[in-house]
């Protein structure tokens, strides 16, 4: 990150410190706070109740017993029992750009704030928010901090400015990249062989369409997104990964008009024409893609490890003898499964009010509501057992919305961990080895085991992704590669949206066929000189500093 210094910035800093007095609520403090050593340990607790307000994205769901609410549920209460800090809803939105964006140019930012990329840019140009630099160090868990660490440097670089801390971000895991999934008993019935290859991935398309294996007349090889970002694996095979940046020969470039997409799409386009993927794909729906895989027309679609939770689930219930499983492929030529890191920033950023006195009071709530989310300590786990009247209807480990700061904290290579404990636990046959938020994962497994496909299509979900989906999201094979750049420019915000459109429009005319492969060069021409150069230069400056 940079120090920023834009005209823009400097006028609405002016205007926010016209209004901004007394403009942060809880404890806020104008002076500078006294914080002992004692107030940063990680757990201590406070002799004096240490409150803040916090503004919240509104929340639909409502899974807490009767008589709980945001602010005083089980979660929240085991934070205030251990170090006495309290939280209070400033407000909720749908909208929290917008709503800070207002908040900003009235000065009723409240002490803590969940932001997008674009509005802690805004709030670090106009020096609103705190330096977490020190609080982290001296006050973040041993638990959070190995979280952090799992990343390398690559997530706490995205909130540092000036070599400083400024905001604690939740967390996009790692290894949720697109995989093959496969009717295996379609592969059965035609004799063939789970595909490698590009080309063995075409040819078993092939195979399901010319020998009609669904027996509907209508088999479909391939089924695609709209986007047709979704092919994501395909095009990796020619080196290329649109809509990322990437590094190449030294710069960060736009991975969508590179020589390599050309290639790419040579292929594609071609399969397409053959008449081996879907060929209404840019037309369809969400609902109606998902009908060609749960009616039993289409045998292979890409999507992530986490396929058991979306209406796929349901293919058994039409077609009960489907064997679904996972395939790392296709390969490039080194025998490599490329893909790209995704932002390792998901859901937001964290970050503190200037004003407010007790930064570090944040960070004990933020290591708390970690523990009990994941019970990773015994006190959490002993906690949640001294209290099992008070539990939330959905105890699972992504249900942070009744916790004090709603946010996601988690390993980056938590697939893997979280595979491999159950399958020590099966092997082992001690259900007790599992983590505790682990539990309902190893009991679908179980069931599994044991009726296949007649359990319901949750329990069956369940099994898919957490065994299937995670067990082939951590394939060897796998190569993943940082992107070049993960955040916004300034010409980004005015040009990007007309540059996104032009791509996608051209990368469906030319699979489609209502374009020539060389439509692709003017694509490439017009992008460049409308904008996507400007950019260009603008990331590589941010990606240097």
């Amino acid at each position: 990150m940079h120090k920023r210094s834009k005209i823009a910035s400097l006028l609405m800093a002016c205007m926010v410190l016209v209004v901004f007095s007394g403009c942060s609520g809880g404890n806020s403090d104008n002076a500078q706070p006294q914080i002992s050593e004692q107030d940063y340990e990680p757990y201590g607790k406070y002799e004096t109740p240490v409150e803040f307000t916090i503004g919240r994205n509104t929340n639909h769901v409502n899974n807490l017993p009767p008589g709980d609410t945001i602010e005083n549920n089980l979660a929240t209460r085991y934070v205030e029992d251990r170090v006495n800090v309290k939280a209070k809803v400033a407000w909720e939105t749908d909208d929290m750009d917008q709503k800070l964006s207002l908040s900003m140019t009235t000065g009723e930012l409240p002490d803590v704030m969940l932001v997008s990329r674009e509005i802690f840019n805004q709030l670090v140009d106009n020096d609103l928010i705190a330096d977490m630099t020190e609080v982290y160090e001296k006050t973040a868990s041993e638990g959070v901090k190995n979280i952090y660490a799992s990343y390398g440097d690559l997530l706490l670089d995205q909130v540092k400015v000036d070599g400083k801390i400024m905001g604690l971000p939740m967390t996009n895991i790692g290894n949720q990249h697109q995989l093959l999934w496969i009717r295996k008993d379609w592969v059965d019935k035609v004799g063939a062989k789970l595909p490698e290859t590009a080309e063995d991935v075409w040819n078993l398309a092939r195979t399901f369409v010319e020998k009609d294996v669904s027996g509907t007349g209508k088999t479909v090889g391939m089924v695609m997104d709209s986007n047709a970002m979704n092919f994501s694996p395909m095009f990796a095979t020619h080196g290329a990964f649109p809509t990322n940046w990437i590094e190449k020969d030294g710069q960060v470039v736009y991975g969508s008009v590179q020589p390599e997409m050309k290639q790419a799409l040579a292929e594609v386009s071609s399969m397409y024409k053959e008449g081996l993927i879907d060929k209404q794909f840019a037309v369809r729906s969400s609902e109606e893609k998902e009908a060609l895989v749960i009616n039993g027309q289409a045998g292979m679609v890409f999507n992530p490890w986490w396929i058991g939770y979306t209406n796929y689930k349901d293919s058994i219930k039409q077609n009960p003898e489907a064997v679904w499983v996972a395939v790392s492929a296709p390969l490039d030529q080194e025998g490599k499964f490329r893909t790209i890191r995704q932002d390792p920033v998901g859901g937001g950023i964290v970050v503190v009010n200037k004003n407010f006195a007790h930064p570090e009071a944040i960070m004990k709530s933020v290591n708390l509501t970690t523990d009990f989310l994941y019970s990773l300590t015994e006190d959490a786990i002993n906690y949640k057992k001294e209290h099992p009247d008070e539990m939330l209807t959905d105890a699972s480990r992504w249900n942070n919305d009744p916790t004090q700061i709603p946010m996601q904290v988690d390993y980056d290579d938590v697939l893997k961990r979280y595979y491999e404990d159950l399958i020590k636990a099966d092997e082992s046959g001690d259900a007790s080895a599992v983590q505790e938020d682990r539990v309902v994962s190893f009991k679908a497994y179980q069931e599994f085991k044991e009726k296949g496909n007649d359990v319901d299509v949750n329990t069956y979900g369940e099994y898919l992704s957490r065994i299937e989906g995670q067990r082939e999201a951590n394939n060897p094979n796998l190569e993943v590669t940082p992107a070049g750049f993960y955040g916004t420019t300034e010409t980004m915000k005015l040009k990007w949206a007309n540059l996104q459109k032009l791509e996608e429009e051209t990368i469906l005319k030319i699979i489609m066929g209502q374009a020539p492969i060389d439509e692709f060069d003017t694509f490439v021409d017009t992008w460049k000189r409308t904008g996507g150069d400007e950019i260009t230069e603008e990331v590589n400056e941010m990606a240097q500093r």
